[in-house]
């Protein structure tokens, strides 16, 4: 892509004319820059290549203490550094570097008339001088402003600070609220510690790094990305086929299973387990548990002891769990449904047609149908098939973390259901699409972010 074309997608004369026309509000896009918009975070490494007196680390782990915020900070070692702008230039080629999608995705968001701006607790030269290697132009830019004296020395001045606050040089949060009347939906992307404020009110986050599991820690709507070649896709995605797990995700059944397999232990002779002991392993496979918890020679006799024993309370003992009906007869006009399962398939098929959604299913796959327990590939690859969905269509629901290395496998995404059996923050360092506090919030999700016209960079 040329320098020119970067240019005329990142004007904003021709939005402000469209704005002043009386044109529908639209959508606004913050971009974090450290960690975001440029891959590397330059301000810790500027701070430390441009300082020399010690006293400078003193401020910072007050910083990482919690007891003091980045204004503070910026204004205590500012009369401690030194540079001139040919090394301040020189460093910011050497060290920053752009996202080579960043430009790119600058032209899709004008060709769907989405306006970005650069919202940064960093510092404005450093942004634009990296922008100007690249011929990128046009934007705004909230930042601290970073002042290079003719003598070396260096004054920082934080404008966009909270005065009620006063913690970070910018503030961003503030910045969302500044622009909140302008627009009908604020989108914040970014990595760290200094977007969390704003991610508590903005749409949605597109979310990179440590910020991920801050929003899934919290219940902040957000989808993780890798970068900026993600964004437009996951922003404007068309989802046609939704796969569920069974256990933990509709259905509550832990009751029955752990009564089946202490049954099973007792019969056997072995210490019975506690609930929570065998909570964390019920999304493997029967045989895969019997493998890990009998001996060899008792492994056949288990299974036939589990199954015989929870054939005879599964039904009365296993309900739908709150929400998951709602979400399902949401759903059930919107996109393909079906259940991929370690359960046992014909325990899966019989539950749902008991508990009154096996119509909705187009395909219900479970253990033992032919194909590999997860977290092999071989389930979903079936289910793909079979609703004729591609893998970009397709996500899969589920509440452990071999429901998103199985899906992962499969080339596909996971949106992972928070419970009883796994934290938020567990399942989002396991790199979930989404995390979701209860399966309600589902068919929202599943629904783009942004409808466009262009979807792809």
């Amino acid at each position: 892509m040329s320098n020119q074309s970067v240019k005329a997608a990142t004007s904003n004369s021709d939005l402000l004319s469209s704005r002043e026309a009386g044109e529908a509000k639209r959508t606004l896009i913050l971009c974090d820059f450290d960690g975001t918009v440029s891959k590397k975070d330059t301000v810790n490494k500027l701070i430390r290549n441009h300082i020399s007196d010690p006293h400078w680390r003193y401020y910072v782990k007050r910083y990482l203490r919690g007891e003091i915020g980045s204004r503070e900070v910026y204004k205590a070692i500012a009369p401690l550094m030194r540079m001139t702008r040919l090394e301040f230039d020189k460093f910011v080629l050497e060290h920053a570097e752009l996202d080579p999608f960043f430009p790119r995705f600058l032209v899709w968001a004008r060709e769907n008339n989405i306006d970005v701006k650069i919202v940064s607790d960093g510092f404005d030269e450093t942004i634009k001088k990296l922008f100007d290697s690249h011929g990128v132009t046009g934007l705004d830019i909230i930042s601290n402003t970073l002042l290079i004296e003719q003598d070396g020395r260096i004054e920082i001045r934080s404008e966009h600070s909270n005065p009620a606050c006063g913690i970070c040089g910018t503030c961003k949060l503030n910045t969302l609220r500044n622009f909140r009347s302008q627009y009908d939906k604020i989108v914040l992307i970014g990595d760290g510690e200094s977007d969390r404020h704003a991610a508590t009110e903005a749409d949605m986050v597109l979310a990179l790094g440590d910020l991920f599991l801050f929003c899934a820690r919290n219940g902040i709507p957000a989808i993780r990305i890798d970068g900026f070649h993600e964004a437009p896709a996951m922003l404007t995605r068309d989802i046609r086929a939704v796969a569920f797990d069974l256990d933990g995700t509709l259905i509550d059944s832990i009751e029955a299973i752990v009564e089946a397999f202490n049954y099973m232990f007792s019969e056997l002779g072995y210490p019975s387990m506690t609930l929570q002991e065998i909570l964390r392993r019920t999304s493997i496979s029967l045989i895969d548990f019997v493998k890990s918890h009998l001996k060899p020679e008792h492994g056949e006799l288990g299974i036939k002891v589990f199954r015989d024993y929870y054939d005879t309370i599964y039904l009365e003992r296993t309900t739908m769990l709150p929400g998951a009906m709602e979400a399902l007869l949401k759903l059930n006009a919107s996109v393909s449904q079906g259940i991929v399962s370690n359960k046992r398939g014909r325990y899966a098929r019989i539950l749902a047609e008991h508990l009154g959604f096996a119509h909705k299913m187009v395909k219900i796959i479970g253990a033992e149908d032919g194909f590999k327990a997860k977290p092999s590939a071989d389930m979903f690859h079936e289910f793909i098939r079979h609703v004729g969905s591609r893998k970009e269509h397709t996500v899969y629901v589920g509440d452990a973390p071999i429901d998103i290395e199985g899906a992962s496998a499969a080339g596909i995404d996971a949106y992972a259901i928070a419970g009883e059996f796994f934290t938020a923050e567990e399942l989002a360092l396991h790199k979930p699409r989404r995390v979701l506090s209860n399966i309600g919030e589902l068919p929202q999700a599943l629904e783009p972010v942004i409808t466009t016209h262009v979807q792809k960079i």
